[in-house]
């Protein structure tokens, strides 16, 4: 757009231009110099005329071409067919500095131009006609038009786009800020300090939308954390009276039913902690951790039918990170292998000196073509009637909030293996 705004100021400057000087002198008066350089002084001071270059180029091309020069000291030379009227006229040439003469013919056809020239030979005036008349190219040759021509050229090709990147650098930071922009740093918002005017709206556009996004995202929150502890009240009660019974058919997988339902709503609450960013993070015995949480859920897996050993291979393996997440992380792979591993299970967990938690049980394990779906939220090897799929997936997002990694594979004697990988505490 800049270089075709450039071409049209270019052209149309140039055609008024050309009109004008052509209406007004007709002649191109370049050819005055080449004139004057084929000017030579004789032996005893006479002027002759030395045809060359441009000059004898012009001749050819203008075959009714003609020029008179003449100084104040009454030298003169000529070229070509001279008007007759013209020679009466040059005591007036010589108060003239410039000036476009016509009415010369017989019939007032003929027109020349006459120019004051200071060369090698003085002060001379050269008068011509018929030669090389203007063209709208000449016009490019005139100084004063090739600078401003320049100028603009300079501003639009350099100026202008440094001044628009100057105005614009406020929207590369705004690209930056936007960049950030995550569903884990809520709250943050566009300035509109670093743009120009002109994207103040969008800006605020966007900011607005950012707001409402924020609401709904709260909005969520709550309900999904006051569902949850409105679940935990009739939970616990519903588990104290099922302990306290006898008799009732089936007493292990029930109480393992209810377990699973006190799960779900733990792990609602705990999903809620991860994506506030509650964590408390502090240095603790891996061994210790892991001791506990499978002495808790021993009751849960021997009413199932089931049976849960413990094994580590040191006694103490710091570790930094937020016990209660990680606790639920390893609550969730028990549960994950008692729900899936099928009747008369074996679970083994085992605490590895390198700061690794592993949780094999003795069932069908996992097919490989499932190992990388499994700890998307909601996804389940096979469809069962109860469980909600976020056991893995909340696994997953508390070991990678524990700059961890998590893997599963082929137990050793069959089933499936749970490994966690934590970052080691150098002792």
């Amino acid at each position: 757009m800049q270089a075709l705004v450039l071409l049209a100021f270019a052209a149309t400057t140039a055609v008024p231009i050309y009109g004008l000087i052509n209406g007004d002198t007709r002649y191109d008066d370049n050819v005055i110099d080449d004139i004057a350089n084929a000017i030579a002084v004789g032996n005893r001071g006479e002027w002759q005329v030395v045809i060359r270059g441009e000059l004898e180029e012009e001749t050819t091309d203008h075959p009714d071409f003609w020029f008179y020069a003449f100084d104040a000291n009454g030298r003169s030379v000529e070229w070509g067919e001279i008007p007759e009227r013209l020679i009466e006229m040059t005591d007036a040439f010589q108060t003239m500095r410039s000036a476009y003469i016509t009415g010369l013919g017989p019939n007032e056809d003929v027109s020349a131009i006459l120019r004051r020239y200071n060369g090698d030979t003085g002060q001379i005036w050269i008068v011509t006609g018929n030669g090389p008349e203007v063209s709208i190219w000449s016009i490019f040759e005139n100084p004063a038009f090739v600078s401003l021509l320049s100028l603009l050229t300079v501003v639009s090709f350099l100026v202008i786009p440094l001044v628009v990147r100057r105005e614009m650098h406020g929207v590369d930071q705004i690209a930056r800020d936007a960049d950030k922009i995550d569903i884990a740093q809520r709250g943050m918002r566009l300035s509109m300090d670093l743009v120009p005017d002109e994207l103040h709206s969008l800006v605020r556009a966007v900011n607005a939308a950012l707001q409402r996004l924020d609401d709904g995202i709260e909005r969520r929150h709550r309900f999904i954390a006051d569902a949850a502890h409105e679940l935990r009240t009739p939970i616990a009660i519903l588990k104290t009276r099922l302990e306290l019974a006898h008799g009732i058919e089936n007493h292990g997988r029930v109480m393992l039913d209810v377990e699973r339902l006190s799960n779900l709503a733990n792990q609602l609450l705990d999903l809620e902690r991860i994506e506030a960013d509650a964590l408390q993070f502090q240095e603790v015995n891996l061994v210790d951790l892991v001791a506990q949480v499978a002495a808790d859920m021993a009751p849960v897996v021997i009413a199932a039918g089931d049976e849960i050993i413990f094994d580590a291979e040191t006694e103490k393996v710091p570790v930094f990170c937020d016990p209660p997440s990680l606790s639920r992380a390893v609550t969730n792979l028990i549960q994950n292998s008692v729900s899936h591993g099928g009747v008369r299970l074996t679970v083994t967990v085992t605490v590895g000196a390198n700061a690794t938690v592993r949780v094999a049980d003795t069932g069908p394990g996992v097919p490989e073509n499932y190992r990388d779906i499994i700890f998307e939220p909601f996804s389940r090897v096979s469809p069962l009637d109860y469980g909600a799929g976020l056991g893995l997936s909340l696994v997953r997002d508390i070991v990678t909030r524990h700059n961890g990694r998590i893997t599963v594979g082929d137990a050793p004697g069959g089933g499936a293996l749970f490994e966690v990988s934590l970052p080691q505490l150098d002792r």
